[in-house]
């Protein structure tokens, strides 16, 4: 049974022989980095504009 597991397909045995496999995961990496910098530039962004919005609430609360 443990020898099922350790047979590849054919499509397997081709990524693996011409290195495709590496370049595969290699792009994933790099659009999984690309998403979460994007998420945490997008974060830190709308957290300022959030602290801007209750600066200027708190400034017009006072002047009224």
């Amino acid at each position: 049974m443990f020898s099922l597991l350790l047979q590849t397909s054919g499509f397997e045995a081709t990524m693996l022989d011409n290195d495709k496999l590496m370049v595969v995961l290699a792009v994933v990496l790099i659009i999984w980095t690309g998403i979460v910098i994007f998420i945490y530039a997008t974060d830190r962004k709308i957290n300022r504009l959030e602290s801007s919005v209750q600066h200027l609430l708190k400034r017009k609360e006072t002047h009224e």
